[in-house]
């Protein structure tokens, strides 16, 4: 099957739907599927590359201001270009990942010579809304970002997304679209228990302490405050460490200051991204992994810290509870530092409690399987390809 993916952010950037879509690519390719990706460009100029035997097609880019130190790129409505590659590449299914330009323009053709179109849900308007969180209309704003995600989505043949919790927060919205619940799916030959991070320690300097980590991109919409503020709690009882991995721009500043102000900056080491070979040995370094973020759909890198085997602690609301169902960690509510800091001291000082939940991790990712994924999306492709014939 010939599948295009349209989206407006893909690899190298680092975020939950750039990484999600390549792994589906690569696996979909793996799978004897003929796949192409049509996203924005660096520059403003269009570009072809392979990436694993996949064509990308990058179309001319801007950089998006005001979000993440212009680490991202946008295309300003690239119908001509769309059109081309979709002549060029004659696909049987679009598959499109993100309500902007790239997609819009891929949407609008597909449609208009009747191909086939699913419609792959990574965003809720706190993700959309991040470099305005600050400005008073914000609300008035998140209001409309609802209703724009709804109207978009409702006009693909087919959704998915990656949690239960996510597709009926979606249909309590307004979406009337078919909307099928898959998984954005793990790598488990690559995140796994005891991989081998010992260098790591030693090159980014951990002390030989219980460490909490974190990783994801280091912005608003995560939440990390709420972390930071529960260290102070943590360090009375037990002499840990936590590990912040990945990179930001003036929030992570302003993070690192909040460690400063509370006088934890000794117990805390923040790091940029690493390179992949790194990156996967990350989580071999860490006793217990935190997500506080209350804007997930799933998160990704919550999933490939319960391959690693560790424990989670995770904010209940959002779809990120899903992942703690099978008694592989603990949840806290929005906001409460103090609760979140006794979910860490619990695991931290039970040892026993710590070594159950990893195995329960262990047993809750087998139904996060990229096989898994790639199986459940070739139903739908199947299906919506018969409904139109």
């Amino acid at each position: 099957m010939r599948i295009l993916f349209a989206t407006d952010s893909y690899h190298p950037n680092i975020d939950g739907g750039a990484v999600a879509q390549r792994r589906l690519v690569n696996e979909l390719k793996k799978k004897g599927h003929d796949v192409a990706v049509l996203t924005p460009n660096s520059a403003f100029k269009k570009k072809v590359e392979r990436d694993n035997g996949t064509y990308i097609y990058r179309t001319r880019g801007l950089t998006l201001p005001f979000y993440m130190d212009n680490r991202y790129h946008f295309s300003l409505f690239p119908l001509v270009e769309t059109r081309g590659v979709i002549k060029k590449f004659k696909p049987e299914i679009v598959n499109i990942c993100s309500p902007y330009p790239n997609s819009i323009c891929a949407l609008i053709w597909a449609k208009k010579i009747k191909i086939p179109v699913v419609g792959s849900i990574h965003i809720l308007p706190e993700n959309m809304l991040t470099p305005f969180v600050n400005m008073r209309l914000y609300n008035n704003m998140y209001v409309y970002s609802w209703r724009y995600l709804v109207y978009f989505f409702n006009m693909v043949d087919w959704a998915t997304i990656p949690t239960k919790t996510g597709a009926e927060l979606y249909k309590k919205k307004g979406l009337k679209t078919p909307i099928t619940p898959i998984s954005n799916g793990v790598d488990t030959h690559a995140f796994k228990p005891n991989r081998e991070g010992g260098y790591l320690k030693e090159k980014i300097g951990l002390p030989e302490k219980k460490v909490v980590l974190y990783t994801g991109r280091i912005n608003p919409e995560k939440n990390l405050d709420v972390l930071v503020k529960a260290i102070p709690y943590v360090v009375k009882k037990i002499d840990a460490h936590f590990l912040f991995c990945g990179s930001g721009g003036t929030y992570k500043r302003k993070i690192i200051g909040l460690t400063k102000k509370l006088g934890v900056s000794d117990n805390t080491t923040f790091i940029d991204f690493l390179e992949w070979e790194d990156y996967k040995n990350v989580y071999s370094l860490a006793d217990l992994f935190v997500m506080p973020a209350e804007s997930e759909l799933q998160s990704i890198v919550t999933m490939e810290a319960i391959a690693s085997g560790l424990p989670v602690v995770v904010v209940n609301k959002g779809a990120v509870p899903e992942l703690t169902s099978c008694d592989n960690g603990f949840v806290f509510e929005p906001k409460n530092s103090p609760e979140l800091a006794d979910r860490i001291i619990k695991i931290l000082t039970d040892e026993k409690l710590r070594k159950k939940m990893s195995e329960n991790s262990l047993k809750l990712i087998k139904k996060h399987s990229m096989e898994h994924v790639v199986s459940e999306y070739e139903k739908i492709y199947e299906k919506i390809t018969q409904i139109k014939r």
